[in-house]
C-alpha cells in the first residue's frame, strides 16, 4: 500500500480548508493502513488539519485580551481617580462654603452684638421683666465668645489634611457646625434682642399708663375736693334754711292752730318739722363727699318737705285777707336767700319780670327778690325778729298783700349804689316804686324795699 505524504505548508495564514465533499461524492478520505513515521507530515482527517498552524492565533488572541484587560483596568483605575478627584473638590467647595456663610455669620453677629450692647444700656431698670435683660447679657457673652473663634483652616485638594475621605467628612463636619453655631446664635441673639426690646416697650407703657392713671387719680382727688367743697357750701346753705323752715314753721303751727286749721295738716306739718330738727342733729364726715351729699340731701328734703306742709296748712285758714291769701292767686317770682318760694300778685309780678329782664342786660346779673308775699305767721316772725320799728303788724303789711317785695342788699341795693339808683328811677315805669318813708331822710331808710301800685 502506498502513502501520500503532502508537502509542509508554507508560512502565513494558512490556506482554507477544502469544502468536504458531500454524501454523494465517489471521492473518499484515504486513511493509510498503518502509522506515517512521527515527523513525517500532517495527517489529513476527514479535511481538517492539525499541528503548529494554529499557535500563532492562540498567541495573538490571548495578547489582545491581555492588551484589552489592561487598558479596561487602566480605564476603570482611571475613572475612579477622576470620580474620587471630582469628589474631593466638590468636598472642598463644599467646605470653602460653609466657611464662606460662617465669616458672613460672624460679621453680622458683631453688628448684633453692638446693637444688643445698645438695647442693653438703653433698656438698664427700663424694662417689665429683667429675667428677659438678664437672658440678652448671657447672649452677648456667649455671641462674643464664639464671634472671637476663628474658623476652620482649609488645606487645598490632595494637601495633607485632605488625602482621605474620612479627613474631608471630618473637616466638612466641622466647617458646617462651626456655620450652624454663628447662624443659630445670631437668630438667638436677635430673639432676646427683640424680646428686651419688647419689654422695654412694655415698661414704657406700663410707666406711660401708670402716669396716666396718676394723673387721673390726681385729677379725680381735686375734683373731688373741689365737690366737697361745693358739698359743704350746699350743706352750709340748706343748714341755714332748714333752720329758718324749723323756726318759721313753729309760728305757723300756732297762727293755725288758733286760727282753726284741721289738726291732720298741723300734724303733719309737725311731723317734718320733727324729721327737720333730727336731720339738724344729725352727724356728718366733713372729710368724706358722701357724707356730705348725703346729709345736705337729708336737711334738703327736710326743708321742702316742711315748706310743702306750711303752705297747706295756710291754705286751710286762707280767706283772701292781708296775710292770708290763697296760694292759686299768687305767681311765683324767684326763691329767696332761705329757701323759700316768693310769691307776688300776678299782674305786679308781671310788672317785676319785665324789670328783671332790663336789669339783667343792664348789670349782667339777675333781679333777685329776698322777700315778696309775707304769710301772716313770717309776719309774726318777723315782728318778733325786728320788732314795731322795722316791721307792720301782722295784717297791715303791703307784704301781706302780696304787693311789695325786698330786695338783697349785697346786690348793691345801698343808698347811692348803681343797681339801686337804677331801680329806684326805672321801677315807676312799670308800676314800681321807692316809697317816700323808705327813701333816704324819709324816717325809715330801707333801700332794699319797693312796692307796686296799680
Amino acid at each position: 500500500m502506498s502513502l501520500n505524504v503532502e508537502p509542509p505548508a508554507p508560512a502565513g495564514p494558512p490556506e482554507p480548508a477544502a469544502a468536504a465533499p458531500s454524501p454523494t461524492s465517489d471521492t473518499s478520505t484515504e486513511v493509510p493502513d498503518q502509522a506515517q513515521p512521527e515527523g513525517t507530515g500532517p495527517r489529513r482527517v476527514d479535511g481538517l488539519t492539525d499541528g503548529g498552524s494554529m499557535r500563532p492565533l492562540v498567541v495573538f488572541l490571548v495578547t489582545a485580551a491581555v492588551a484589552l484587560v489592561a487598558a479596561i483596568v487602566f480605564a476603570l483605575v482611571h475613572a475612579g481617580n477622576e470620580r474620587e478627584q471630582e469628589r474631593l473638590a466638590a468636598a472642598h467647595a463644599s467646605i470653602v462654603q460653609a466657611v464662606d456663610d460662617g465669616l458672613s455669620a460672624q460679621d453680622g453677629l458683631a453688628q448684633q452684638i453692638t446693637e444688643a450692647e445698645q438695647v442693653l444700656a438703653a433698656s438698664k431698670g427700663k424694662v417689665a421683666d429683667d429675667a428677659v435683660r438678664t437672658a440678652l447679657a448671657g447672649h452677648v457673652t456667649a455671641a462674643k465668645e464664639l464671634g472671637a473663634m476663628p474658623p476652620p483652616s482649609i488645606p487645598g485638594p490632595g494637601t495633607s489634611g485632605l488625602d482621605a475621605p474620612e479627613d474631608i467628612d471630618a473637616l466638612e463636619a466641622k466647617a458646617a457646625e462651626w456655620a450652624i453655631s454663628l447662624r443659630t446664635t445670631s437668630t438667638t441673639l436677635a430673639e432676646a434682642t427683640k424680646e428686651t426690646q419688647a419689654s422695654a416697650r412694655r415698661w414704657q407703657q406700663n410707666r406711660k399708663d401708670a402716669q396716666t392713671k396718676a394723673r387721673a387719680a390726681e385729677e379725680q382727688a381735686k375734683k373731688t375736693a373741689a365737690q366737697l367743697t361745693t358739698a359743704k357750701a350746699t350743706l352750709e346753705t340748706v343748714t341755714a334754711q332748714l333752720k329758718v323752715s324749723v323756726r318759721d314753721s313753729e309760728y305757723t303751727l300756732s297762727w293755725t292752730a288758733d286760727s282753726g286749721a284741721p289738726a291732720a295738716v298741723r300734724d303733719a306739718l309737725a311731723t317734718h318739722r320733727a324729721e327737720g330738727q333730727a336731720a339738724l342733729a344729725a352727724a356728718v364726715n366733713q372729710d368724706k363727699l358722701s357724707s356730705v351729699r348725703a346729709l345736705g340731701e337729708r336737711r334738703e328734703a327736710a326743708r321742702a318737705a316742711i315748706e310743702a306742709a306750711a303752705w297747706e296748712a295756710r291754705a286751710t285758714v286762707a280767706d283772701g285777707s292781708n296775710g292770708r291769701l290763697e296760694l292759686e292767686t299768687l305767681c311765683k317770682v324767684g326763691i329767696g336767700p332761705e329757701g323759700q318760694d316768693q310769691y307776688l300778685r300776678c299782674d305786679a309780678a308781671e310788672a317785676w319780670k319785665k324789670l328783671g329782664t332790663e336789669f339783667e342786660a343792664k348789670f349782667g346779673k339777675p333781679l333777685r327778690v329776698e322777700y315778696g308775699y309775707r304769710p301772716y305767721d313770717w309776719q309774726l316772725q318777723a315782728l318778733d325778729e325786728f320788732g314795731s320799728g322795722q316791721v307792720a303788724a301782722p295784717g297791715t303789711s303791703n307784704h301781706g298783700w302780696a304787693l311789695a317785695i325786698d330786695v338783697p342788699t349785697d346786690d348793691g341795693f345801698r343808698f347811692g349804689q348803681p343797681e339801686y339808683e337804677w331801680l329806684a328811677a326805672n321801677g315807676p315805669e312799670v308800676g314800681w316804686h321807692h316809697p317816700e318813708w323808705a327813701r333816704a331822710g324819709g324816717g325809715r331808710e330801707e333801700p332794699w324795699h319797693f312796692e307796686y301800685t296799680e
